[in-house]
């Protein structure tokens, strides 16, 4: 978990980047898009329309 900082008021805001080939065998391939669940204590990641 990393952050990435906002320019305009100076603050840092957590971010996560994820990349790399391993993730095509999964169904994410550049452009696909996805959907972002929230929950207490996790992120859930997964192709949109899947679930």
């Amino acid at each position: 978990m990393g952050y990435i900082r906002d320019h305009i008021k100076h603050l840092p805001s957590p971010s996560i980047t994820l990349k790399g080939h391993w993730m095509a065998p999964l169904g994410f391939e550049t452009g696909q898009k996805i959907e972002v669940i929230t929950e207490p204590g996790q992120l859930i990641i997964r192709l949109a329309g899947q679930g």
